[in-house]
């Protein structure tokens, strides 16, 4: 009898979600919303839901596709927590669902840079100029910036000489290091990070530098549908691809309020 009860139960939470789930991606192909987004949709196809994947790679466009379907599908948006104060659009309890992971963002510097008083610094195309400011005016170093359009055009910069130090997400920090090519100088976290400093260590002016969240955003904030994501993100295909990535596994660790409290903070901190 309690086989048959524990299988009911089952049953009836899986057919809670027959409807479909439409992943957006909200980045490009060879990104990591992209790489999230196709994870998503691989997992929850085979545990059985439908799935639409609405290819929209820009961010306002993707939210506004979530706001015109409240009510009508369930929508999921690969977001980051530096993006609401780019675009005006901000995470809140109407659109959070969970923290899927997070990471601080480094001050790498290629092996030729070291010793130079006067460096090329590659930043992010959106990134507010004072952090980098802070640290450098603290290191005593007169620094000329360089714009890029995201992380992967400013590890070839730094990679390929036209650029002394990078600013950008752990992904490529960690590559620049593993492959011998350069070292870190800070992190954005309050914590020693994969042996790279906290730039709290050199900054102690009050001023909170930001790290990164990647949440996911919807116009279904259930907890049902918070559950489904969650176990979702239990397969070994996220956690392999986060371990790959050196990421530590935060998810469900919080309930929603508490994860929502620290992204809500996090996001002003990119202004």
């Amino acid at each position: 009898m309690k086989k048959l009860i524990v299988l009911v139960t089952l049953l009836f939470a899986t057919a809670s979600y027959a409807e479909e789930i439409t992943i957006v991606p909200a980045g490009k192909p060879g990104g990591s919303s992209f790489a999230r987004a196709t994870m998503y949709q691989e997992v929850l196809k085979k545990n059985g839901h439908s799935v639409k994947f609405e290819n929209i790679s820009a961010m306002t466009e993707a939210t506004k596709y979530l706001e015109k379907t409240r009510g009508k599908e369930n929508v999921i948006i690969m977001f980051a927590s530096n993006q609401p104060a780019q675009m005006g659009y901000f995470i809140t309890k109407k659109n959070f669902v969970l923290r899927e992971y997070s990471a601080p963002y480094y001050w790498c510097m290629s092996n030729e840079a070291k010793g130079k008083d006067k460096l090329i610094v590659g930043l992010d195309k959106n990134m507010n100029q004072k952090f980098s400011d802070a640290v450098f005016k603290k290191l005593g170093k007169e620094v000329v910036y360089l714009r890029y359009k995201n992380s992967g055009a400013l590890y070839n910069a730094i990679t390929g000489g036209d650029i002394d130090v990078m600013f950008t997400n752990q992904g490529k920090s960690l590559k620049l290091v593993g492959n011998k090519l350069g070292s870190c100088i800070a992190n954005t976290s309050k914590e020693t990070t994969h042996g790279v400093k906290s730039v709290y260590t050199i900054v102690d002016n009050g001023l909170a530098f930001p790290v990164m969240d990647y949440p996911i955003i919807s116009n279904n904030t259930s907890d049902k549908f918070r559950e489904l994501l969650l176990e979702t993100n239990k397969d070994s295909v996220f956690k392999s691809w986060r371990q790959k990535r050196k990421l530590t596994e935060i998810v469900g660790a919080l309930p929603r309020k508490e994860e929502l409290k620290i992204v809500e903070e996090g996001q002003h901190y990119w202004k």
